[in-house]
C-alpha cells in the first residue's frame, strides 16, 4: 500500500506528519509520499516535492512564487499518474490541491481531503470538492452541513490544532513569544517592527525571556541577525515550531495566520501583526480589498478577539500600545482569554487528526 500526503505551507506540514504518525499507530505499513517539508520527512515520508517555499499572500507575492510552483506541480501530476498510490491525501491549500485531487481522480484513484480549504466561511463552500474528492474531513460543522447539500461524503472531525497542541499549560509562564511567520517575505517585513516594539519597552520585559519561533526551514542565524539589527535585547530563535514557544509565553506578538489559532488554544494573549510591503499594499488599494478582521480567532467569533494592526498600523508605538496591557493582569488580557475558552468549544473534538488517520486507513482497506 502506498498513500500520498500532498500539503502546502508549514501548518499543513505538522499536520501531514501528525497524520502519517497516527496511521502508522493505527497499523498502516506501507510506503508514504509527501508533497511537503521537514516535518513530513522526519515522519518518514519520502518527499517528492518540497512546498516549503510555496505558500504566499496576495497577487504579487503568488506572482513571484509561481514559476517553482508550477514545476513543482507540474512534477508532482507526473508522479502521481506514473506511481499511481493506492490513496491520495489532500491537506488544505486549495490553490494546489485542488489540482492534485483532480489529477488523482483522472488516473482512477481514490482521494480523501482532510481540511478542505475555506472552509471557515459560512456562506458558501466549494462546488467541486464533491466531485474530486471520495472523502471529506473538516474542521468546522458549518462546513460540513454545507459540503452535505453539494452532495460530499464528509465528516466533522474537529479542528487539528486542539490535538497538536495538546492539554493547555499551567502555573507559571515568563517568556514573551515573538512569531514572525512562516514564509520568508513574512519574517523580512513583520520581524523589524516587532523587535523595534520589543525594545520600546524594554524596561516592562527586561526580566523576560524572548523567544522568536519560526518554521522549521527558516535561516535561524539570519533571523537572529534581522532582529539584532533592530533591537538590541537579548533573543532565543527556535524552529522548533510556533506551539512549545507559546505554552511557556506570557503574551505573544504573532504575525496573522494559524499561529494566531494556536495562541488561542494556548491561551497566550497576544497582538496580530501583518506589516505590508509597497507592492502589497498597491495591490489591496486596486482590488478594493475589504475585510473586517485578519486573525482567525476573530473570524471565527465574528467579533475582534486580539488587537490586529496590518498595513499602516503596524508600527512599533502601535505594538508595543497593545501589548503593554497583556503584561499584567488586565480587563484587556482576562478578556482575551474568555474568548479563548469560547473558541476552544467551537473547535470542536481534540481527536482530529486520530479521527482522519482512521477514515485513511479505512479507505486503504477497501477495494
Amino acid at each position: 500500500m502506498t498513500v500520498l500526503i500532498s500539503t502546502g505551507e508549514a501548518s499543513g506540514d505538522a499536520v501531514g506528519a501528525r497524520l502519517l504518525d497516527e496511521m502508522r499507530a493505527q497499523g498502516f505499513t506501507g510506503k508514504a509520499y509527501a508533497v511537503g517539508s521537514a516535518r513530513l520527512r522526519q515522519a518518514g515520508a519520502e518527499i517528492i516535492a518540497d512546498s516549503s517555499s510555496w505558500g504566499a499572500l496576495g497577487v504579487y507575492q503568488a506572482v513571484k512564487k509561481a514559476p517553482k510552483l508550477i514545476a513543482g506541480g507540474l512534477g508532482v501530476f507526473r508522479w502521481i499518474r506514473r506511481n499511481k498510490p493506492d490513496l491520495v491525501i489532500t491537506i488544505d491549500f486549495g490553490f494546489m490541491n485542488v489540482k492534485v485531487c483532480k489529477v488523482a481522480k483522472k488516473a482512477g484513484l481514490k482521494t480523501f481531503y482532510f481540511l478542505p480549504p475555506a472552509s471557515w466561511r459560512r456562506d458558501r463552500a466549494g462546488d467541486d470538492l464533491p466531485k474530486i474528492a471520495d472523502k471529506i474531513a473538516t474542521q468546522f460543522p458549518w462546513s460540513e452541513k454545507l459540503l452535505k447539500e453539494k452532495g460530499a461524503d464528509v465528516e466533522w472531525v474537529g479542528h487539528p490544532v486542539k490535538q497538536i497542541v495538546g492539554d493547555s499549560p499551567t502555573g507559571e509562564r515568563s517568556t514573551i513569544a515573538i512569531l514572525p511567520g512562516s514564509r520568508r517575505h513574512e519574517i523580512q517585513l513583520n520581524l523589524p517592527v516587532m523587535a523595534r516594539a520589543a525594545q520600546l519597552l524594554k524596561e516592562q520585559i527586561a526580566n523576560r525571556e524572548i523567544l522568536i519561533a519560526c518554521a522549521p526551514t527558516a535561516d535561524k542565524r539570519w533571523v537572529q541577525s534581522l532582529w539584532s539589527r533592530h533591537s538590541d535585547l537579548e533573543a532565543i530563535v527556535t524552529t522548533d515550531g510556533a506551539i512549545e514557544a507559546l505554552k511557556s509565553a506570557h503574551a505573544a506578538i504573532v504575525c496573522s495566520g494559524t499561529a494566531t489559532l494556536e495562541a488561542a488554544i494556548c491561551k497566550t494573549p497576544m497582538v496580530v501583526v501583518y506589516a505590508l510591503d509597497k507592492m502589497m499594499v498597491a495591490e489591496a488599494k486596486l482590488v478594493k480589498l475589504k475585510f473586517d478582521f485578519i486573525a482567525q480567532p476573530s473570524i471565527l467569533l465574528n467579533r475582534l478577539v486580539a488587537p490586529e494592526l496590518f498595513y499602516v498600523n503596524a508600527t512599533p508605538e502601535r505594538i508595543a500600545e497593545e501589548f503593554l496591557p497583556l503584561l499584567t493582569d488586565t480587563d484587556k488580557r482576562r478578556q482575551q482569554l474568555v474568548d479563548f475558552a469560547e473558541i476552544d468549544e467551537l473547535l470542536g473534538p481534540d481527536n482530529a487528526i486520530t479521527r482522519a488517520a482512521e477514515i485513511a486507513c479505512s479507505m486503504l482497506e477497501r477495494p
